[in-house]
């Protein structure tokens, strides 16, 4: 298993990866099989690495972003709530889609858009990829959630 594996594995079980310095944050760590530590530790200098490095959205991002833009240009509102879990330990109920949508692929330019441009004081290039990472997976949890209920995104209110 490579680094890029060893990256998905956590993902799969719903463990947030992430480079401080030089360490590993693995968020909950409880999640982590021991078998699967012997690979990060063997793997975290490339893991780092791939960290650091901007990742080009793939097709799936694309796909969630297209998702996401739709619903906040129509005003998506649902008929029941969608309840979801933003990032790991902050749970989140709206039927405000359009409106969570909107402030999220706001947040997700004005991250990339700082991380491309350096510094603001404490906040890194490496902080602003960190919390563009949170606007996906906050973006990618709702979907899953209203697909989970069996929401559509078709025929649901619209508002101005």
């Amino acid at each position: 298993m490579g680094a890029a594996e060893v990256i998905e594995a956590l993902q799969e079980l719903g463990v947030s990866v992430k480079a401080r310095g030089d360490k590993l944050l693995l968020e909950p760590g409880s999640k982590v099989p021991p078998e699967l530590v012997r690979d990060i530790r063997r793997h975290k200098q490339q893991i780092l690495q791939l960290l650091a490095e901007p990742t080009p959205p793939n097709d799936s991002t694309q796909i969630l972003l297209s998702w996401a833009a739709q619903a906040a240009e129509t005003g998506l509102v649902t008929h029941s709530p969608v309840h979801f879990l933003e990032t790991p330990l902050r749970p989140y109920t709206t039927t405000q889609v359009g409106r969570y949508c909107r402030e999220q692929l706001r947040f997700l330019a004005v991250a990339r858009s700082n991380r491309a441009t350096g510094d603001w004081g404490r906040f890194t290039p490496e902080w602003w990829q960190e919390m563009e990472a949170e606007s996906l997976q906050a973006l990618s949890a709702l979907k899953a959630a209203m697909d989970q209920a069996g929401l559509s995104t078709h025929g649901e209110v619209p508002t101005q």
